[in-house]
């Protein structure tokens, strides 16, 4: 199994993830870029623009014909999200909710947001420098699924961790600020 195709499924089932549970709870989501107060924000296609620009670099990572294309729309979204906690934490001084992962997560933005922004960064950055060309539907079908099911173990987990960090971090204010 290699690597570089283990690093890649895995981003790509973060951006596909993230992407299509936005789409599917789109009012969290657009409440999300409103609190942000920023000026496209306004605009109600910027939600759906977003989660289909994740959705498409996330995918464009499985053809080696679109990949780098891919990688750049990855750094530009990660730009964008990386912006959007400063806004929020810096500019507004605010605790604004965020839907990541639709309804499946809602975090305050935060360092925690920043972290996982900066992994994500660099992984990307890493596959784009050190990745060896990798092109799935050549690959054995035994390697191929052996690839996918590693990598969506990889996804599940980081998922779960997540969940974890932030429910310690929300009992952890509970008991605080009772």
């Amino acid at each position: 199994m290699s690597m570089s195709a283990l690093c890649l499924l895995f981003l790509t089932l973060v951006f596909v993830f993230s992407g299509a549970s936005k789409l599917l709870s789109l009012a969290d989501f657009r409440t999300t870029i409103e609190r942000l107060q920023l000026p496209a924000g306004r605009l109600r296609i910027v939600p759906v623009l977003i989660c289909a620009a994740e959705i498409a670099a996330g995918a464009g990572l499985l053809f080696s014909w679109s990949r780098v294309a891919a990688q750049i729309a990855i750094f530009i979204l990660l730009a964008g999200f990386g912006y959007a906690v400063y806004q929020a934490r810096v500019v507004q001084n605010q605790e604004i909710r965020c839907s990541c992962f639709g309804s499946w997560s809602s975090e305050a933005l935060g360092m925690n947001t920043v972290v996982k922004i900066a992994c994500l960064g660099f992984l990307n950055a890493l596959i784009w420098l050190l990745s060896e060309p990798v092109n799935f539907f050549l690959m054995p079908a035994q390697e191929a699924v052996l690839t996918l099911l590693s990598a969506g173990g990889v996804a599940a987990i980081s998922l779960v961790a997540m969940y974890a960090y932030t429910l310690d971090s929300l009992q952890a204010k509970e008991e605080t600020n009772p």
